[in-house]
């Protein structure tokens, strides 16, 4: 072992122990109460203790270590819950721990916890989900925008969003041109969301919610300008990613436009992030998986679809990627 060799083995061991103490300390404290403990208020490590009934010294000691994950913020003595708390909620206050704690079981047996692929399990699955991947997902519809040049390159688009989720994708692209409409297809339960964020947005007069299975939906023929398939093909066969590649294909106006956005095999930067979301597709998902751009280009490329380019998105986790491909003549 040469010594760039050592000390990278360093670094990887003390990135483990970072990692692995930093998961303990915030769901100690989420047990214990302390993160539950600040509402909307600062609070010194006594305050904590008190209302906690835990010792002030060991509190301070959490307090300063969850300061350091970016838990918590601190000014002088008093701390105080970090943007980052307010969207550890719901169902991602937990970090997926029903999911990882699942995983001797799945390795043992390959069976996934849950379907979220299938038909029965989708919608009930997802519409727990949808708002909160909405804020972890804005950044990076906020870059796609740009990597669209919407306002600029692109204006007046008649979008189809399919499995729209909240529509954040769509809706931020709508909100950078004036001209622009969104049509939402998801689940009936999911599309309600979306409809809730139009109306957060003031972008309920450019908004139509199409309730139902998009594989099902009737999306017409040379109806749209651009068609986003956003966190969607990882839940796809190569198969199924084909079928529906080739119904928008004939959803799109002549010249229009296809924008496939998800994590990728491919994305170097994000390489740790998207194999644990790989495996975290084994754990919920039938036929789950992490594609390439290579392979989703081809799947465009058998359709009909020309011109395809992959643009990193270069947004925390950095494993996403956006792919756009103009219709061209469809593949017999």
């Amino acid at each position: 072992m040469n010594n760039g060799e050592q000390y990278q083995a360093f670094l990887s061991y003390f990135d483990l122990m970072t990692m692995n103490g930093s998961a303990h300390i915030y769901r100690c404290a989420r047990e214990l109460g302390v993160i539950d403990a600040f509402g909307l208020t600062n609070a010194t490590a006594r305050d904590i203790a008190d209302r906690c009934e835990l010792q002030e010294g060991p509190v301070q000691l959490l307090l300063e270590a969850l300061c350091s994950i970016g838990i918590l913020s601190r000014a002088g003595d008093s701390y105080a819950l970090a943007l980052v708390a307010q969207f550890l909620s719901g169902n991602y206050q937990n970090l997926g721990d029903e999911y990882w704690q699942y995983l001797p079981q799945f390795l043992s047996t390959g069976i996934p916890l849950a379907k979220m692929d299938s038909v029965e399990q989708s919608e009930e699955q997802y519409e727990a989900q949808v708002s909160a991947l909405a804020w972890m997902m804005t950044p990076a519809a906020e870059a796609m925008a740009q990597i669209l040049g919407m306002g600029q390159t692109r204006k007046s688009l008649n979008i189809l969003d399919v499995g729209a989720g909240s529509g954040i994708w769509s809706l931020t692209c709508a909100k950078h041109d004036t001209e622009t409409t969104v049509t939402a297809s998801d689940w009936p339960a999911i599309v309600r969301i979306a409809e809730s964020f139009a109306q957060k947005m003031a972008l309920q007069n450019r908004f139509t919610a199409l309730p139902g299975n998009y594989h099902e939906s009737d999306f017409g023929e040379n109806e749209y300008d651009l068609a986003i398939v956003a966190n969607v093909t990882h839940i796809e066969t190569t198969d199924g990613n084909r079928r529906l590649f080739q119904k928008l294909h004939a959803a799109l106006k002549p010249g229009g436009e296809i924008a496939i956005v998800d994590v990728l095999s491919d994305q170097p930067a994000g390489y740790a992030s998207s194999a644990l979301y790989a495996l975290g597709l084994g754990l919920r998902t039938e036929s789950g998986q992490v594609h390439s751009a290579e392979s989703l280009q081809q799947c465009l490329a058998d359709v009909g679809f020309s011109g395809s380019t992959m643009h990193p998105i270069e947004v925390a986790p950095y494993t996403m990627g956006a792919i756009l491909a103009e219709k061209g003549v469809e593949a017999c």
